[in-house]
């Protein structure tokens, strides 16, 4: 995985970027109104000799979602359903059934939990996978689906206030599933932990993986990268 440092300004402890693409809107006619023909409503008599398959234009503001990349102090959200991504479970761990997030940050659509047993540590070192729906970015996403680093940033404080952590280092980018994300080192009381954000406009998958000293720290924290790598989508 590569990993960069990230800053966006001094407003910023963190700035993060993601891909997407964009939807295509429906058929427009040569004035840029809709094509009266294309759903055989009102049909003109060009409409009816074209049968409706001419070429599909697309608006200029949605060229420029693909011709022109965020700039550096925004975010543009991933294009994926998250609820469809699938992983591997790293060597010297199993499945765990004994956890449940009793502070989830968005809606719960799915959790996933493993602990090693090669070796063995105590209850709390745990890796995770868990999917969120119901994000909303409000008024932040623009028609490209990108959204300023700061609504980013302050959705992540949001995040920490509401399970009372704190960030132990700067977020820095990275990728899962092949599209850009953030990661970032958190403590809490009773453990710590290194995270991997991947938004969507309406979607977070967060994999993560705590450990509670630095012994069993030695075991969980490797894990993690062959966990992130394996972690598809779609």
């Amino acid at each position: 995985m590569k990993r960069r440092s990230v800053a966006a300004g001094a407003a910023l402890a963190a700035a993060l970027a993601l891909l997407t693409g964009c939807q295509l809107v429906d058929e427009l006619g040569p004035d840029g109104e809709p094509d009266s023909g294309s759903d055989g409503a009102g049909s003109s008599e060009s409409g009816s000799d074209s049968g409706g398959d001419g070429p599909r234009t697309i608006p200029p503001q949605l060229l420029e979602c693909g011709e022109n990349a965020p700039d550096e102090n925004e975010l543009q959200l991933a294009d994926l359903d998250l609820t469809t991504a699938q992983w591997s479970m790293p060597e010297g761990f199993v499945e765990s059934f004994s956890y449940h997030e009793d502070n989830p940050v968005e809606e719960v659509h799915s959790t996933w939990y493993a602990e090693p047993n090669d070796p063995a540590v105590p209850g709390l070192n745990v890796i995770q996978v868990v999917v969120y729906t119901g994000l909303d970015w409000d008024e932040f996403a623009d028609a490209c689906g990108r959204v300023p680093l700061e609504a980013v940033e302050e959705q992540l404080g949001r995040y920490r206030d509401q399970i009372d952590a704190e960030p132990l280092g700067e977020a820095e980018m990275t990728e899962v599933a092949g599209q850009p994300a953030i990661t970032q080192q958190i403590g809490l009381a009773e453990y710590s932990y290194v995270g991997y954000w991947l938004f969507s406009e309406t979607q977070l998958l967060h994999a993560y993986c705590q450990w509670t000293d630095d012994g069993a720290r030695q075991v969980i924290e490797p894990a993690c990268t062959p966990l992130v790598e394996s972690i598809t989508v779609g």
